[in-house]
């Protein structure tokens, strides 16, 4: 792929890359609570007013540790959507300090660094460590780390992982689609 053709697909491959919003287990008053976080992460491109209402309820003291999880994944995707790199990944580093297996959390970090130029390598080391241990929607992980693995220019590996999200969940038209644009080509080696 030529250099202009890649730079120029960056932006375009990378707006696709949040995971789904992670709701928590809500029960009673809390539920209300979760809301303006859960509504901001599930915009396509939150506005400050949405941020604003998920930056106040997060703030409530007493927030059950789950429930304060979620709300800071929800608020880590918001702040991606709407481009606000350094504060989604902060939201993205407190959620891993707070539950280290939760591989959503380094998933979405990860996403948050394929976004930033030179650091796809790293984005690329995050997301294959959500996907070790075992994220909820294989396929998205999957495709997620195709996309870095395509922007780093390693477009054999990115195949792959398309490949590896078409086959967790077939029904999802995304990775096949992207799969379309990759031609494998045989070539002879000449021996001598």
């Amino acid at each position: 792929m030529p250099e202009q053709m890649h730079l120029a697909r960056r932006g375009l491959i990378l707006l696709c890359l949040a995971a789904v919003p992670l709701r928590a287990q809500e029960t009673n008053g809390e539920e209300a609570l979760a809301v303006p976080c859960r509504e901001a992460a599930e915009a396509a491109r939150p506005n400050r007013a949405q941020l604003g209402r998920c930056d106040r309820v997060i703030r409530v003291p007493g927030l059950a540790p789950p429930l304060r999880l979620a709300m800071l994944m929800n608020r880590g995707i918001a702040l991606l959507r709407a481009g606000k790199l350094d504060k989604a990944e902060a939201d993205f580093d407190l959620a891993i300090r707070s539950a280290p297996g939760l591989a959503e959390a380094w998933i979405n970090k990860g996403v948050v660094l394929a976004r930033q130029p030179g650091r796809e390598t790293e984005a690329v080391a995050l997301i294959s460590h959500g996907i070790e241990i075992g994220p909820k929607e294989p396929a998205r992980a999957y495709f997620a780390r195709a996309q870095a693995l395509e922007v780093a220019g390693r477009l054999k590996e990115a195949m792959d992982d398309y490949a590896a999200a078409a086959r967790a969940d077939p029904d999802w038209p995304a990775p096949a689609e992207e799969l379309k644009r990759f031609r494998v080509e045989r070539r002879k080696v000449l021996r001598g």
